[in-house]
């Protein structure tokens, strides 16, 4: 990815229209690196706004050299949390084991940042460069030759030369492009709630705490001012429910952790009776292929890994960051380009989705008895290598 100067940009020619669909992480990130490159990018978001809410952000590795190009690092170090402690407990409230770097300051090698100050931080980086549209999104694509139409969902057709898609797990762009239905989805056997809310007392700030029981976890983040309280549990097959009926989405909670000790019935308490929280199915999307033609994916869209893999806001970055560079090396090329970016990203993305299908899985929601006693004799002895 070029780095962010001004006096680069006007030394760029027009690579023409690019547009892209998706005001997340991946969304944002691509944008900016398209826009250094020379491109003219329009930015669509279905949202009225940024989608806000969700669990903290872990930054390391590439994801911060991608930052450092950027020249968004400092910014980022700058909103970095604190040090985090992870432990695993018992119902009677016993550390089985923890890990984690003591001290007041972010590492130098990995920050965890809320979900909405990185957003932010990337918003601003691109707004006042870029053509952002909310509350827009594409209903037809085509592809002519050298270009493809676009049509919006107000009617509006336009000209463009590639298309990104970069709109999430359930990407409108993947089903217009790529097909729909769950042919993409690897269903890893289980289901998430998520509700952040304010401080509950029930930990410390700074902390994570997770209780397992066959079949079913429950965690807390703890921060100054918030509180994240998180359900999983595993089942042999898919449920069926809707989506819109936040109701039976709780009840399917209470059901599954109505009866558990240790912190969950406060936990309970504290979700109760509010619909604004995240419940859905552990998944991963896994395709044969991220681009046709002149349209690629990029993060979620294109290779989630699922929230047990912790990598999901990185990998959005770094999968923006290669298709920024590939398009570079590759600037009359984009076949070439697309290909470069796949070639060199997916066996990293690969790597990380069967780390978390198996042993992210196994340690945060183990199936049975005897998986839960393996992974907490490894809690106990220090070997949670996951």
């Amino acid at each position: 990815m070029v780095p962010s100067t001004r006096n680069t940009l006007e030394l760029l020619p027009d690579r023409g229209a690019v547009l892209i669909s998706g005001a997340s992480f991946a969304g944002l990130a691509t944008a900016y690196g398209l826009n250094r490159l020379g491109y003219r990018v329009t930015l669509i978001e279905a949202a009225q706004g940024l989608r806000r809410g969700g669990t903290p952000v872990d930054i390391e590795g590439e994801t911060i050299d991608i930052l450092k190009r950027m020249g968004l690092v400092d910014r980022v170090r700058a909103r970095a949390l604190p040090s985090r402690r992870f432990a695993f407990k018992n119902a009677d409230d016993s550390t089985l084991g923890s890990m984690g770097v003591s001290g007041d300051q972010a590492s130098e090698v990995r920050y965890e940042i809320h979900r909405d100050d990185l957003l932010d931080i990337l918003f601003d980086a691109v707004a006042d460069d870029v053509e952002l549209l909310f509350g827009r999104s594409m209903t037809g694509l085509e592809e002519r030759g050298d270009g493809v139409e676009v049509t919006l969902d107000n009617g509006e057709r336009r000209d463009v030369a590639l298309v990104v898609g970069c709109d999430g797990n359930r990407s409108n762009t993947r089903r217009l492009v790529f097909g729909g239905g769950d042919q993409f989805t690897y269903f890893m056997g289980g289901y998430f709630f998520l509700k952040v809310v304010p401080d509950t007392g029930l930990l410390p700030a700074d902390t994570t705490e997770v209780f397992r029981t066959p079949g079913r976890m429950a965690m807390l983040n703890g921060y100054d001012d918030r509180t994240d309280i998180g359900f999983g549990f595993r089942t042999e097959s898919e449920i069926a429910y809707d989506y819109r009926d936040r109701a039976q989405q709780h009840q399917l909670i209470e059901e599954q952790f109505g009866e558990l000790g240790w912190k969950v019935p406060a936990m309970l308490a504290s979700v109760a009776g509010d619909d604004d929280f995240y419940f859905d199915r552990i998944n991963q999307i896994r395709m044969p292929c991220w681009s046709r033609g002149r349209v690629v994916l990029v993060g979620d869209a294109g290779y989630c890994v699922s929230p047990l893999a912790g990598l999901g806001g990185s990998m959005a970055i770094i999968g923006a960051g290669r298709l920024a560079s590939a398009l570079e090396r590759y600037p009359d090329n984009h076949a070439s380009a697309f290909r470069h970016y796949e070639d060199g990203l997916r066996p990293f993305v690969e790597e990380i989705q069967e780390r978390a299908a198996s042993e992210g899985m196994s340690t945060m929601c183990p199936a049975d008895e005897a998986e839960l006693a393996e992974r907490d004799r490894e809690i106990a002895a220090g070997d949670m290598g996951w």
